[in-house]
């Protein structure tokens, strides 16, 4: 079964206002799901909710700023329909290393000015290879509005609308990694056996057991596997998890994610993660590409915890292991909070 995607298939520009109010809060957690996606509207309003209780004219705590002297490459996610995609900046990428942008409302709006001129063109990648370019239409503060709006936020992180002529016939919505300068020349890579879709629905089984899941709790959750080549190893790296059915989420939920590899006695995991913690935290697959051209692919996941916070995590393998090695941003308001 494939990954499903939680970006919602239609991104139009939100109306937000009050919000005190519960029912125009409900309101507009119909609108925001409707707009980004049950799960990154869970983020939004969490953003939200804390940007109407951020003082006036507080600053804020101090924070190693990103540099964009030199423009440094930028990984983004294009998420959204296919007609009319977003970007989303996710991280630099340099010297072997991904890490998080940090900026305030002045850095914000000098790096839509840096990336998101129209015309830019960002180059895009799925299942690690290269998918041709996203081109700029317009960038967070073209117009007469922003794309979208928060409620007493002024350091909103910028979204980006694009097109992407390549975009596969067969997705309705997109869920890609994009650089602002292409990535080195990806290797070519056999095909992946239909038979290692099984291996992989086994090995999560297996691993899922062995975290707590019986046999029962697994025929009550929705199973979703995937194989692909990501140079870690000779083989393919399987990647399965256990989730609730209708992506239910709260504190409550069962759920198992792993990655697994080809070792000396077989396949076995690589990395795991329950939702064990008194706030669960939920992983699912987006894609994989070689970020840092060591010749093994990272692979991105979406992160998010129970009625909260919404992220990117990247994976690295190293030393026979899948790590984190960097996580986007949680908020899409970067104000400092009232204390």
């Amino acid at each position: 079964m494939a990954y499903q995607n939680r970006m919602h298939h239609t991104l139009r520009q939100p109306r937000f206002s009050d919000l005190t109010s519960p029912a125009r809060h409900r309101a507009w957690a119909r609108e925001l799901r409707a707009i980004f996606g049950g799960v990154a509207a869970a983020s939004i309003l969490t953003a939200a909710v804390g940007c109407d209780k951020r003082a006036e004219g507080e600053a804020p705590p101090v924070k190693q700023q990103t540099s964009l002297a030199g423009r440094p490459t930028v990984l983004f996610l294009l998420f959204g329909d296919h007609n009319d995609p977003r970007l989303l900046p996710v991280a630099t990428i340099g010297h072997g290393r991904i890490t998080p942008i940090t900026l305030d409302a002045e850095g914000w709006r000098k790096f839509d000015d840096l990336y998101f001129k129209a015309g830019a063109q960002m180059a895009i990648y799925r299942h690690g290879t290269s998918l041709g370019n996203a081109v700029v239409r317009r960038g967070m503060w073209d117009g007469d509005q922003p794309l979208y709006k928060l409620p007493g936020c002024r350091a909103l992180r910028p979204l980006a609308a694009a097109t992407l002529a390549a975009a596969p016939a067969d997705v309705v919505t997109l869920e890609m990694m994009g650089t602002s300068d292409p990535l080195p020349p990806l290797p070519s890579r056999d095909d992946v056996p239909a038979a290692l879709t099984d291996s992989a629905r086994e090995v999560t089984a297996r691993i899922a057991g062995r975290e707590g899941l019986s046999a029962t709790d697994r025929a009550d959750l929705e199973l979703t596997v995937s194989a692909f080549n990501t140079g870690a190893t000779g083989r393919p790296t399987l990647v399965g998890s256990y989730s609730e059915r209708g992506g239910g989420g709260g504190a409550s939920a069962r759920h198992v994610f792993m990655l697994a590899d080809s070792t000396a006695n077989g396949y076995d995991a690589t990395f795991v993660h329950t939702a064990k913690d008194s706030v669960p935290e939920f992983r699912r697959l987006i894609d994989h590409v070689d970020l840092t051209g060591d010749g093994v692919d990272e692979i991105v996941l979406e992160g998010w915890r129970a009625g909260g916070d919404t992220y990117l995590v990247i994976m690295k393998y190293d030393a026979g292991r899948w790590h984190e090695t960097a996580r986007g941003g949680t908020s899409w308001c970067a104000d400092a909070p009232k204390r």
